[in-house]
Parts: structure tokens; sequence; C-alpha cells
């Protein structure tokens, strides 16, 4: 009888990836609530990134930790732990090649004062029986009316489905709504609407608010982005000392809400 080691290949598909969202440890003593923290498990470095960012977003909180750790471990390379808030979590796994395709498929909450404009423009418009199956508009002949809340890459968009209406309900809602959703964001770029007829659909796209915290951090993003760039066309012997400068900023840009995970304890930031 004879045995073998499973192949390098078998090892990687054998290991999982956990992720723990929770708030800071000086927030936690302050909430109102038990919903602190999540947890999950994943096979795939996309889907862990996605839950953390996810869940971050939903905690709607200015300070917190998200630690992703590989079982069996190894030397903890692929171990990480970002910390801020849910966009500069975002920006920093984003930076990260192993996480970065989960972040855009990442779901996070549509701003506030959306739901408000749909409230003002949706209600009085339902009222006249335009809404799905409910309102006596069967699914072929309704058309499909959906909000685009985009952000700046790497940070997700948020996707608001508002049903099917009647053709002639869903042409005046999403047009209302662009306005009011215009006039509640205090925007400078307008709501616009686009109608797709091969997918029966209005599409209302608008810029979401971003605060001075996640600009700046998709500022890093991208200086980040550049810096890998620009350190790989160098050439490390004629290019040495401006690889040296481009390196040394690179690491203060990608240390700034990343750190090693502790393997004591996993939520000190």
């Amino acid at each position: 009888m004879s045995t073998s080691l499973p192949s390098s290949s078998a090892a990687r598909r054998s290991r999982t990836i956990d992720v723990r969202v929770q708030r800071s440890a000086a927030s936690i003593e302050y909430a109102d609530d038990t919903c602190s923290s999540r947890e999950g498990r994943f096979a795939s470095p996309s889907a862990a990134a996605r839950f953390a960012v996810s869940h971050a977003a939903g905690l709607d909180w200015p300070d917190i930790t998200v630690t992703i750790t590989h079982t069996p471990v190894s030397d903890g390379a692929d171990d990480v732990c970002v910390s801020g808030t849910a966009g500069e979590i975002a920006c920093a796994l984003a930076a990260i090649p192993a996480y970065s395709a989960g972040i855009r498929t990442a779901r996070i909450p549509a701003p506030g004062y959306l739901h408000a404009a749909v409230d003002e423009v949706a209600l009085p418009i339902q009222g006249q029986g335009g809404v799905g199956p409910d309102g006596g508009v069967s699914a072929e002949a309704g058309v499909d009316v959906r909000v685009l809340s985009t952000r700046p890459d790497p940070l997700p968009n948020s996707t608001l489905p508002l049903g099917q209406w009647a053709p002639d309900l869903a042409h005046r809602l999403a047009h209302d709504l662009a306005r009011s959703i215009t006039e509640r964001s205090g925007q400078r770029t307008p709501a616009t609407v686009t109608y797709l007829p091969d997918q029966g659909r209005y599409e209302i796209t608008h810029p979401a608010p971003v605060s001075d915290t996640d600009a700046a951090a998709v500022v890093r993003y991208i200086r980040i982005t550049r810096l890998r760039a620009n350190l790989a066309a160098l050439d490390p012997v004629a290019d040495a000392d401006c690889a040296v400068g481009a390196a040394a900023e690179l690491h203060v840009l990608e240390s700034y809400s990343r750190r090693v995970p502790s393997t004591d304890d996993r939520t000190v930031r």
C-alpha cells in the first residue's frame, strides 16, 4: 500500500477563509444593540471580500474592523486586517489583488434620502393601481423600474428595485423620481433616466454622496495602483533611487488602514 501527499492545487482548494466584521472595541461599549459583529466562512477570496464590505456597510458605523484569515494557516501572508469606515475598508481590500474582484459586487444600502424620495413620488402613483400583480399588471406587460446609485471606483454601487409598473405609470414614476432625487441629494449632477426596451426597464442613475473620508480612501486606492504599475515598469538597477522612493510611499499608503492580524486577538485594532 502506498500513500501520496496531496498536490499543492488540492491543498489550495481545501483552504477556507474566515471573515469577521465588527465594530471597534471602543465603539461596542456604546452600542445600543447586539448586532455589532458578523462572521462567515468562504471558499474564495472574492466571496470573502464581498461579505466583508456588505456587512461593514450594513453596520453603518464609522469605526469598523475586518479581519480575514486563512485555514489552514500558512505563513500568514494572505491574512489581512483593515479598519475604518466601510468605504475605507472597501478601498483597502480592493487594493489587494486577491480580494479586489469581490468588492464591486458587494451589496450596500442605498442613500437614506432615496427612500424618502421614493415614498414621496411612488406612493401617490401606486394608489392608481400601477404595481405588479396586485395592481393588475402582468409580468409580461409591466415595466421594471430601478434606481442605481453610483460611487467612484472601487466603491460598490447600490441598486434599489421598485418593481413592475404599467408602462405609462413607469414613465411618469421614473422621471418624477429623478427630479425628486436630484433635489434631495443636493448633487450638482442630476439624476438621469434611461429606458432599456430590450430589458423592459427604466433605470434612474444618480451619483451617491461620498464622505470626505471615503473620498480620501478612493484617492489612496488610485495612488496605490499607479505606484504599483510604476514600480513594475522601473529597472531595478538603473531606476533604483526612484524605486526606493516609490516603494516607501506605497508602504505608507498600504499601511494607512491595514495591519497584520494578531494570532492572539484578532479583534484588537
